[in-house]
C-alpha cells in the first residue's frame, strides 16, 4: 500500500511538472508571436521576387464573348465548379467555369425590389448554391441563383463595406474603414442583427479607407487585420475570436487622426491591402513620403519580407491586380488583357 501511494504521488508530481512545462512553452510561443517589429523603411529591399514565396503558377484565361467583357476585376471567388468575378465598374458578377469558359452573369442594378443600387462586394454560398451581393446604399444582402434569379434580401443593422458568410451561421461584416465611432469589424446573426463588435477602431486613427475588401476566409474561419493604423491579425470561427499575430510596424505613427483626413500628404504608412492564406500573409502599405511597401509573412518559417516592388522572376508575367481569394494556400492575382479581351487569372501556389 505504501509503495502504491508513493507511485500515485509521483505520477501526480510528474503530471504537474508536464503541465507547467506545456504552459511555459505556450506562453513562450505567445510572446514570440506578438513581438514582431517589421521596419517598413530600414528593412525594405528593392524587390521581392516571386521565387521567394511561390512554388508554381497556373493561368486561367477568362473567355471573352459578345455577352461578356469585364470592365475591371475587383475580386474573385473560386468554387468547386465555378469562377465568380466581381466587376464593380460594370456592377456585375460574371460567372465562368473552372477552366474560364463564360457561363452567365448577375446584373440587377436599380432601385426596384430584387435590385441593388450600389454593389460593393459579394460571396458565393456554395452549400446553398447562391450568389449573395452586398448593397452599400441600402445596407442589405441580396440573394440570387446561379441563373441570376432573385430570391430574397436581408437588411443589415449596420452599414458595411465588406462581408463574409460564416460556415457556422451568420455573417462577419467590416466597417473598418469608416471615420466614425462605429468603425470596426462586427459579428451579425442570420437575420442581419448585430451580435457583437469583434474589433473596434482606435479613435485616434480615424482615416477614411474604403478598401475593395477587409476580410479573408481560411477553411471555417474569417480572417482580418485590425482597422488601420493597427496591425493585429484575428481569426473568428463564429464562437472564438483569436489574435493570431500582432505586428508593431515601424516607423511608429507620428500623428493622430480624427474626422476627415486627406491622404495626399500622409506621412504615416496606411495599409492598403491585406490577403491571408493558410501559410502566408500579404499586406501593402503606402504613405505620401515613402510611397509603397509590400509585406509578406511566412507563418511556417515565422519570417517576413519587406520590399518596394514585386517581381515575377518565375515566368516574367507581371500581375495587374490582386484578389482576396486564397483557397488551398494560394494567392489569386490577375493580369491585364489585350484590348477588348478579358483578363487572365494568375494563381500562385505558395511555398509551405
Amino acid at each position: 500500500m505504501k509503495i502504491e501511494g508513493k507511485v500515485v504521488i509521483m505520477c501526480r508530481i510528474i503530471a504537474c511538472v508536464l503541465s507547467l512545462f506545456l504552459m511555459l512553452i505556450s506562453c513562450t510561443e505567445k510572446i514570440e508571436r506578438v513581438s514582431k517589429y517589421p521596419d517598413l523603411l530600414n528593412e525594405a529591399v528593392d524587390t521581392i521576387a516571386y521565387s521567394q514565396f511561390v512554388d508554381s503558377i497556373k493561368y486561367i484565361p477568362l473567355e471573352t464573348t459578345d455577352a461578356c467583357l469585364i470592365g475591371n476585376i475587383t475580386d474573385v471567388e473560386i468554387s468547386e465548379e465555378h469562377i465568380f468575378v466581381l466587376d464593380l465598374q460594370m456592377q456585375t458578377v460574371w460567372i465562368f467555369s473552372r477552366d474560364g469558359k463564360y457561363q452567365g452573369q448577375v446584373f440587377h442594378k436599380g432601385d426596384a425590389p430584387g435590385e441593388y443600387v450600389n454593389m460593393c462586394q459579394f460571396e458565393y454560398d456554395e452549400s446553398n448554391r447562391q450568389i449573395v451581393i452586398l448593397d452599400l446604399w441600402t445596407h442589405s444582402l441580396l440573394f440570387y441563383t446561379l441563373e441570376g434569379k432573385y430570391l430574397k434580401s436581408i437588411g443589415l443593422e449596420i452599414s458595411a463595406f465588406d462581408f463574409k458568410i460564416l460556415p457556422s451561421g451568420g455573417y462577419v461584416i467590416s466597417l473598418a474603414g469608416a471615420d466614425n465611432k462605429e468603425a470596426g469589424i462586427y459579428y451579425l446573426d442570420a437575420s442581419g442583427k448585430v451580435v457583437s463588435q469583434l474589433v473596434g477602431r482606435n479613435q485616434e486613427h480615424l482615416i477614411y479607407m474604403n478598401s475593395d475588401w477587409d476580410l479573408c476566409s481560411i477553411k471555417n474561419e474569417i480572417c482580418f487585420m485590425a482597422p488601420n493604423l493597427d496591425n493585429e491579425v484575428y481569426h473568428f470561427d463564429g464562437t472564438e475570436l483569436d489574435t493570431i499575430q500582432s505586428f508593431c510596424m515601424k516607423p511608429e505613427i507620428k500623428h493622430s487622426y480624427k474626422g476627415n483626413v486627406s491622404l495626399e500628404h500622409m506621412e504615416d504608412f496606411v495599409r492598403t491591402r491585406y490577403i491571408e492564406s493558410e501559410k502566408w500573409l500579404f499586406a501593402a502599405y503606402w504613405c505620401a513620403v515613402f510611397d509603397l511597401r509590400y509585406f509578406l509573412y511566412s507563418k511556417a518559417a515565422d519570417e517576413y519580407l519587406i520590399g518596394k516592388y514585386l517581381k515575377n522572376d518565375l515566368d516574367g508575367v507581371q500581375c495587374s491586380g490582386k484578389t482576396s481569394m486564397t483557397k488551398e494556400n494560394t494567392f489569386l492575382f490577375w493580369c491585364a488583357p489585350e484590348e477588348d479581351r478579358n483578363p487572365t487569372l494568375q494563381i500562385l501556389y505558395l511555398k509551405k
